[in-house]
């Protein structure tokens, strides 16, 4: 063992330790996954230092961090849907309503048994009209055509579920 050896340890928990950093930091700045990238790779430089030193000091750092990463992306993500900018990009059923694609305003979902009608071919997503609104809507089974009747069935992630109404007359 060269006196160069004796650092390989250090330098194998300060890689990991710059890789926990760069997740922490992957969850408040949006970067595509360039840093999650950054921190993948670091991790993997830190087990390779880990096994240049020792065989056994490297299995117990792929042991930990096989263990770990798991664990912080579930507590990480947690925490992030807790963020403002969490909270900004995940929809919730609090919100009781969607955005209006053509109009940017928000609507309620159609109560279930309402009849609407497919603005356009629902193969299965696609949009239905609602008192003037278009709303996202998911077919049950089958697709339907543009100008079809449909019945809403469900509230799903906020759209609409609907199947092909029996009749297509809405008046009927």
């Amino acid at each position: 063992m060269t006196p160069d050896d004796s650092m390989l340890p250090a330098l194998a928990l300060i890689l990991g330790g710059a890789a926990l950093a760069i997740f922490m930091i992957e969850l408040f700045i949006p970067t595509g996954g360039v840093l999650a990238l950054l921190c993948g790779s670091l991790g993997i430089a830190s087990i390779i230092v880990g096994f240049l030193y020792s065989p056994s000091f490297g299995m117990i750092l792929l042991a930990v961090y096989a263990i770990a990463a798991p664990v912080l992306i579930v507590v990480g993500l947690k925490f992030w849907a807790r963020s403002p900018l969490g909270k900004k990009m995940i929809l919730t059923a609090q919100d009781g309503g969607h955005t209006d694609v053509a109009q940017g305003r928000v609507v309620a979902l159609a109560p279930i048994g309402t009849r609407l009608l497919a603005l356009t071919a629902l193969r299965p997503i696609g949009f239905v009209d609602f008192n003037g609104a278009r709303c996202d809507a998911t077919t049950e089974t089958d697709f339907v055509d543009a100008g079809e009747w449909v019945e809403v069935t469900a509230h799903r992630e906020g759209a609409v579920r609907v199947r092909r109404a029996k009749m297509q007359n809405p008046t009927a």
